[in-house]
């Protein structure tokens, strides 16, 4: 295959994702925790699909702490029809896909057990959805980049129009304010640090290099995958060797979900506060004309937003906090396949591992700056942390 095919899925990527993904746990937070990826798959970004599984697992955590006097029945109905409620009206075309699934899981439950737990879920549901309603994500903005040097301007080859600049208005669910957590910028164009972050981008980020492996090269065209999938499948995984109840499941995937959609809150913020240019715009601005430099392209097509810091990065900070702060532990075996056209295997062995390669990936790629994923990570981490300390240990239901 091609680094022209190669480019081709990357840049395809951010509009469907399909992942192997393996059985079912038996776990209703687990079971809708597959459902809602699936159901967030074919959004026109991860920062929408992040929003939307947060959403759901607050609805699903929220209506267990409400529903602690329901039996178990109850209990796992109350939280399938709290996901199912806010699926319904945050996605869209995924009707029947979802009531199929809210009928599975009804089905499974004693008649008599249903009733008080599917009005419970309904209610949250219609409770988070509200919420969300005025959150600001439907915001439309107008925004001009400013040339110059240092500064952010459309990249090639598409040379689209800024993505979702408004973002970093958006209310987060915990986080408060979205500002919390400062960066310290990325280095000073005519520093030598930012020379060597350039050169080493140049250098292993280009199309053709001839420095990166083979290896690094699928590292780069895997993680341009909707960041919170496979993090979402290492908290299956763990959960799943660790015996996890039904109650702290949906206080651990709540959790990673709203840490990583605060994240990417903060990290929009700083994007279109800071405004810094792209590898492929800094490396042709300082190419000799007629250079092969001048019209130096990277492994994968450029995101449509600034580079500072990283949004895949800061996600993935967020995510390893939360997954290491719940478990007390960074060990996780896990395998995942992405993307379905060739189907490149990624295996990790801790949450701290996927969380490198995702810094490293950038560069590989050749979209980001060192800087924009060591100091995304960093951020990602400290929103990790500040949201899981507000996501209280499950009380143990009596049944």
């Amino acid at each position: 295959m091609t680094i022209g095919h190669l480019r081709g899925l990357a840049s395809a990527a951010i509009g469907a994702v399909v992942l192997s993904v393996g059985p079912a746990a038996a776990d209703v937070v687990t079971d809708w925790n597959q459902v809602a990826i699936e159901a967030t798959a074919t959004p026109p970004n991860a920062l929408l699909q992040a929003r939307v599984l947060a959403a759901t697992h607050v609805a699903m955590f929220e209506a267990l702490q409400a529903g602690r006097t329901l039996d178990a029945g109850g209990r796992d109905a109350a939280a399938a029809s709290a996901a199912h409620g806010v699926l319904s009206r945050l996605t869209t075309g995924q009707g029947e896909a979802l009531d199929a699934a809210l009928k599975r899981t009804v089905d499974a439950i004693p008649p008599a057990a249903r009733t008080g737990g599917l009005a419970l879920g309904a209610e949250t549901a219609e409770k988070i959805v509200a919420q969300r309603r005025a959150d600001g994500a439907d915001a439309k903005v107008s925004f001009t980049p400013t040339a110059g040097v240092g500064r952010w301007w459309p990249t090639p080859p598409a040379n689209a129009p800024a993505l979702l600049p408004h973002w970093g208005s958006v209310k987060p669910f915990v986080l408060d304010p979205v500002t919390r957590f400062q960066l310290k910028g990325p280095p000073r164009h005519d520093s030598p640090e930012f020379a060597r972050e350039l050169d080493e981008v140049r250098t292993w980020g280009a199309r053709l290099s001839a420095t990166r492996t083979a290896d690094q090269t699928a590292a780069a065209i895997f993680w341009t995958v909707q960041t919170l999938v496979p993090w979402n499948k290492a908290a299956r995984a763990a959960a799943e060797a660790r015996g996890n109840t039904r109650e702290e499941n949906a206080r651990l995937f709540a959790a990673l979900n709203v840490a990583c959609n605060d994240a990417h809150v903060a990290a929009f913020e700083a994007k279109y506060r800071i405004q810094h240019w792209r590898p492929v715009t800094a490396i042709r601005a300082r190419a000799a004309p007629g250079s092969a430099e001048a019209s130096w392209e990277p492994l994968l097509a450029t995101p449509a937003h600034p580079n500072y810091p990283s949004t895949h990065a800061t996600c993935s900070g967020a995510a390893e906090a939360v997954l290491k702060g719940f478990f007390g532990r960074d060990q996780v075996a896990v395998s995942v396949t992405y993307p379905p056209l060739f189907g490149v295997t990624r295996s990790y062995a801790s949450f701290s591992q996927m969380a490198r390669e995702v810094d490293e990936a950038r560069v590989w790629g050749g979209i980001h700056f060192r800087s924009a994923d060591v100091d995304g990570h960093d951020l990602g981490r400290r929103v990790g942390e500040y949201v899981l300390a507000r996501f209280p240990a499950p009380r143990r239901a009596s049944n």
